[in-house]
């Protein structure tokens, strides 16, 4: 429960600062920026028991390729954290989307600024993962 509630709150500070530092993505007022990061959080809960068995799959492949010469070492110290953030990469920006149209206070004027707040989002979830447990 504490966890959730750490992940609602750094998500709306995400939210709100990202809507101060990339223009066209507009939140309306602080309250906006809590209701997505309460629908962000919940969704993105449900997209990582979609996500699980697709991370397993990128393991087992990245496990493969580990044995060749030239990828294997790159891919043992990056590998997780490539696939981490590939995956919080998608999932932020098809659920930015989603609430982009659902949602009638918060506003992207292009994808373009869907995937600029994705990357964030994902390096943001990166961050949390690794300081956070």
């Amino acid at each position: 429960m504490t966890g959730a509630l750490i992940t609602v709150g750094v998500n709306t500070l995400a939210f709100y600062l990202i809507s101060e530092m990339v223009p066209g993505f507009d939140v309306k007022s602080k309250k906006t920026a809590f209701l997505m990061a309460i629908a962000y959080s919940f969704l993105a809960g449900l997209a990582w028991l979609v996500a699980l068995p697709v991370s397993l799959m990128l393991a087992f492949v990245f496990a493969i390729l580990a044995f060749i010469p030239l990828i294997g070492p790159f891919l043992s110290g990056a590998g997780l954290f490539i696939t981490t953030f590939g995956l919080l990469f998608c999932i932020s920006f098809g659920l930015l989307l989603l609430i982009d149209r659902v949602m009638d206070d918060f506003n992207m004027r292009s994808k373009t600024v869907a995937v600029i707040a994705s990357v964030m989002l994902g390096v943001l979830g990166v961050l949390m993962r690794v300081f956070l447990g």
